[in-house]
């Protein structure tokens, strides 16, 4: 089973917990397999409680247990602030944030890059940086992990702020 065949069995149960998918991974680990799921709400902040609620649910859900038996580990996390990017349209929403992002093949001699989204389509996504003359733009399927680069000294401030 693949990650879209998962997706169409937990997307209901999330989405009837009034929260979304985010994204799915399959770990293969030495004893046990791990399904990892994100889930984030477009109208409010996700909390344990949600992870809880949408874990408890997924217990009961036999399709699961009939591909991956019955010894898996199953997480029900956020995105959280370091957020990865399952598909170029989850970009869209952070231009001009910072990206940490690892291309399956050498680009320009290297394959971690770190730059500010800058624009983003169905396919395609440019960033910038101050080492750059230009933008450099990638092919979202050519990239092996995308995740936002929060800056913690901006976070820390706007939190101490708000209190």
């Amino acid at each position: 089973m693949n990650i879209e065949e998962f997706k169409n069995i937990i997307e209901p149960i999330v989405n009837r917990n009034d929260c979304m998918v985010w994204g799915i991974e399959i770990l293969r680990g030495k004893k046990r397999i791990t399904l990892r799921i994100y889930i984030d709400s477009e109208d409010s902040n996700v909390d344990i409680s949600d992870c809880e609620n949408i874990s408890k649910d997924l217990s009961y859900e036999p399709m699961i247990d009939s591909h991956l038996g019955d010894d898996y580990i199953l997480e029900v996390s956020t995105p959280g602030v370091d957020r990865k990017f399952f598909d170029v349209r989850q970009l869209s929403s952070f231009i001009g944030e910072d990206l940490e992002f690892k291309t399956r093949d050498m680009y320009e001699g290297k394959r971690k890059f770190i730059g500010k989204l800058i624009k983003c389509d169905d396919s395609y996504f440019s960033i910038s940086n101050k080492n750059m003359a230009s933008e450099l733009k990638f092919k979202f399927s050519d990239v092996d992990f995308c995740k936002l680069k929060p800056n913690y000294n901006d976070l820390i401030k706007e939190y101490s702020h708000a209190k």
